[in-house]
């Protein structure tokens, strides 16, 4: 069976993408009036995606090597992520990111040229630069909306059961959209915990076979005042 959301994942996902977009948009009208001093940060992240539709589009990337297919996908492996930020107020965030789609296992049962099955993976890692509309809630907690752009990095692998069908290793780069929404806690004056939804409307290419991703992260950011 192919992976497929769930209605509660996409009512999340919608409701990222709404308040992320007019956060970002709101940011320009609070920024005026912030008057923090400027700060860089660092941090990281532990992440856990979903994919979507991504065994139908696997069939496709392998159609294209000449091999007619159906495939199911596991759910994505948690994986790490890194983000190196720059705050010029309370309301307005500059964001440099590397993100990763962990290995999605796959299973193939082949029926053209030969009767076979295959195994093997789908992953991806990206570079995106984002910019974050942040909303001070008191002293410690705040939420933000960001939006952005993701560069990816997509690998399709695949091993026959048998040999009689030819191994397939493609990779692709595509360029995606990143909207997203979450919240800060401030631990200390430095240091600060987030939790976060991201949707990426686009990941990989139809090399690779492409879905749509939903990512829940939750990271710690240490920031250099």
């Amino acid at each position: 069976m192919k992976f497929t959301h769930s209605s509660k994942l996409l009512r999340l996902s919608a409701a990222a993408l709404s308040l992320g977009a007019a956060m970002a948009a709101q940011t320009a009208l609070a920024a005026p009036l912030a008057s923090q001093s400027p700060d860089v940060y660092l941090g990281g992240n532990i992440a856990y995606s979903r994919t979507s539709s991504l065994g139908g589009s696997i069939d496709g990337a392998l159609n294209n090597q000449g091999l007619a297919s159906s495939t199911s996908t596991s759910t994505p492996s948690a994986t790490g992520g890194l983000r190196l930020g720059y705050r010029l107020n309370p309301n307005l965030a500059f964001e440099a990111s590397y993100d990763r789609i962990g290995s999605t296992d796959l299973q193939s049962a082949i029926t053209s040229p030969a009767a076979d099955t295959a195994s093997g993976t789908w992953k991806a890692h990206g570079f995106g630069l984002h910019v974050l509309g942040i909303a001070p809630l008191d002293n410690q907690w705040s939420a933000y909306g960001r939006a952005g752009i993701e560069q990816w990095h997509t690998s399709l692998d695949t091993a026959s059961a048998t040999g009689g069908t030819p191994n397939v290793s493609t990779t692709g780069s595509n360029t995606s959209l990143a909207l997203g929404a979450g919240v800060a806690y401030a631990i200390s004056p430095n240091v600060d915990a987030t939790a976060e939804l991201v949707h990426y409307n686009r990941v990989g290419t139809s090399a690779t076979g492409t879905s749509a991703v939903n990512q829940v992260n939750f990271g710690l950011r240490y920031h250099f005042l």
